[in-house]
């Protein structure tokens, strides 16, 4: 993944409780990794008021494979919760999708550094949410 085919991806609203996904590239682009086990070098960026935070996490390809392949069963109607540990567990999604409304999202983030971080946040996904965001992970290998 170059740094032209980098993307973002939104979870939530921009104008609301949001998760913006930035995938910069390969951790290792020097290197074939088998299908799905490439590094990906990322940004989070989480909003939720008063709260602006940025977190850097190596995401495998295939944990964003996984992601899209669940936002595509419940774009399609109610799903089933679900919940993805990315990062070695230090970015969490927890998924409870409704037939009576939005699907809620809850968001987990760590960092252990020179301190110990650690946010936690619900954000709303409307259908039009779930779409864009199976648009851009369309990017990733089939």
């Amino acid at each position: 993944m170059a740094e032209s085919n980098a993307f973002d991806l939104v979870l939530g609203r921009r104008n609301g409780p949001h998760l913006r996904l930035e995938v910069l590239g390969y951790v290792h682009p020097e290197v074939a990794e088998p299908h799905g086990f490439d590094l990906l070098s990322c940004r989070v960026r989480a909003h939720a008021d008063p709260v602006d935070a940025v977190f850097a996490f190596s995401v495998r390809v295939m944990e964003l494979i996984e992601l899209r392949a669940y936002l595509g069963e419940i774009n399609s109607g109610n799903g089933p919760p679900a919940a993805f540990g990315l990062s070695g567990g230090l970015f969490n999604l927890s998924f409870a999708p409704s037939r009576r409304g939005p699907v809620l999202c809850a968001v987990l983030l760590k960092s252990i550094d020179a301190s110990h971080t650690r946010l936690e946040f619900m954000i709303t996904m409307e259908p039009e949410d779930i779409s864009n965001a199976l648009a851009v992970l369309a990017r990733l290998p089939a």
